[in-house]
């Protein structure tokens, strides 16, 4: 998929207090990280392992309901983390929400991130949400969001509806790869607090 120039900061009109510091503590500092599928990218290693922390601390205490609210956001940012924090809750509480954003996925931007956790969160009943996104692309694809959810249609087991061709198929492979790995991360930090007395909540799930 290919970056593309980005408006930097969320809207902040219309919100609440509260959604405003959800805002800044899970959107506003991973973004611009976390857009592309093959997200998160980072040139610097050393900075790659420092952002990799704090993504995985914000994790450590994000609930289904916050994911769930992303996952609803009137902004592709928001949609953007929604998707990548719900490799952090328990897959039976945010399958419904993930599935369910594609409906509102308001372009290509977020629909990179939410196509590579759909496959791993919601499985075969992402498929018709994607097919029908790229539907509504209609050919107007600028970041070659189409041809991969067709790639994730096909791995799925679906008919996709363009050819993705054989590199996006292995973007696909590598962005599922990284995704599991942070899903991994995430659930290791959440089983750790929970169990050295951190705020109640149930210890991660395996779907």
């Amino acid at each position: 998929m290919r970056a593309s120039r980005v408006r930097r900061d969320p809207p902040a009109d219309d919100y609440t207090r509260a959604e405003i510091r959800l805002l800044k503590r899970l959107v506003r500092p991973f973004y611009l990280k976390m857009y592309l599928a093959e997200a998160p990218a980072e040139v610097d290693p050393r900075a790659a392992r420092r952002f990799r922390r704090k993504l995985l601390r914000a994790g450590r205490t994000v609930t289904a309901e916050q994911v769930e609210w992303l996952l609803q956001g009137r902004d592709w940012r928001e949609l953007t983390m929604g998707a990548w924090f719900a490799l952090a809750v328990p897959v039976g509480k945010v399958r419904r929400a993930v599935v369910d954003a594609w409906g509102s996925v308001p372009d290509g931007h977020a629909a990179g991130p939410l196509v590579t956790v759909s496959v791993l969160i919601a499985g075969p009943d992402a498929v018709a949400g994607m097919r029908s996104f790229v539907e509504r692309l209609d050919g107007h694809d600028v970041l070659g969001t189409a041809g991969y959810a067709s790639a994730a249609i096909a791995h799925l087991g679906g008919s996709p509806p363009l050819d993705p061709g054989p590199m996006v198929v292995a973007s696909l492979e590598d962005s599922l790869s990284v995704a599991a790995d942070l899903q991994c991360d995430f659930r290791a930090v959440r089983r750790a607090r929970w169990r050295h007395g951190g705020e109640r909540q149930e210890p991660p799930s395996a779907p």
